[in-house]
């Protein structure tokens, strides 16, 4: 599997899915996945692309990559670094880059720090504002983190569900449910339980105000239903950044198929509109 070597010594993995119709025009996208995910994530999102080089990389602490060596290099600031890291290495200049929930907040952190790599800046269940998340929200990450520190991986699940946070959760959406078990049972999730304490008490960007002088064009993808990624915050980012598109798809719990293929279908088109002599500026 290709890899990036960062400065601290991290060893980034990373994986392309090349396009369908090779099109020298086409700008890559770089769609990075959620808190406690890896790479298969987004690809299982998009698959392939018709046109653009579909580029995804493992971030810190998640799938084959490196472990967090350092509390520093565990924010939205290192994480975006490490995208742009990324795009160097391939020798990308420009392109679009995206990301699902942390690789949103991810994406939204490079668009404003590195505008003039940005092409295009996909949304997709954004989970941060301009603050930290709900208090909640934050409240169920740390619990995970603490079991995690304290216990084996099948007595953490067993007292995560025995949770009164966890019983809330499950009674609101089952896919959010799956998904907190899913920071507990994922591999090397004790050793990266610092990515739940300090990601949700954090932000992507801690002004609204900045997010309007995004030129970007920019899609947010957002659904009801989810206490971990509210509708209301995909519309606050469509609302704040000038001309963004949002689409609403069905949720996970209330339709799965057709959640994947209007995500996919969104995104596509979206992305291919970078491609050839339709290329945006």
């Amino acid at each position: 599997m290709p890899r990036i070597i960062r400065d601290d010594g991290a060893r980034l993995e990373y994986q392309i899915a090349e396009p369908v119709n090779k099109n020298l025009d086409a700008l890559p996208f770089i769609f990075q996945h959620g808190m406690g995910g890896d790479r298969n994530q987004p690809l299982g999102y998009i698959g392939q692309l018709p046109s653009a080089r579909l580029i995804c990389m493992d971030a810190r602490g998640h799938g084959d990559s490196t472990d967090i060596l350092a509390s520093d290099r565990c924010s939205f600031d290192a994480f975006a670094d490490d995208v742009i890291a990324l795009a160097d290495q391939l020798g990308i200049a420009r392109f679009v880059v995206g990301g699902i929930s942390l690789g949103a907040g991810t994406a939204l952190n490079v668009a404003l720090r590195y505008p003039e790599r940005v092409a295009g800046l996909v949304l997709c269940r954004p989970a941060w504002l301009e603050h930290a998340q709900a208090e909640k929200n934050a409240g169920a990450y740390s619990l995970i983190a603490d079991l995690l520190d304290q216990l084996e991986t099948d007595q953490a699940l067993k007292e995560l569900i025995d949770s009164g946070i966890y019983r809330e959760v499950i009674a609101d959406s089952k896919a959010a449910a799956q998904s907190l078990r899913h920071q507990v049972t994922r591999p090397r999730a004790a050793v990266n339980a610092e990515i739940l304490r300090t990601f949700p008490t954090s932000a992507p960007s801690f002004s609204k105000e900045k997010w309007a002088g995004i030129e970007a064009p920019t899609l947010v993808v957002g659904h009801q239903h989810d206490p971990f990624h509210p509708w209301r915050i995909a519309q606050s980012y469509a609302e704040n950044i000038s001309g963004a598109d949002l689409v609403e798809v069905p949720s996970k719990d209330r339709d799965a198929q057709a959640f994947a293929h209007e995500v996919n279908s969104a995104i596509t088109e979206f992305v291919e509109t970078f491609s050839g002599p339709a290329k945006r500026p």
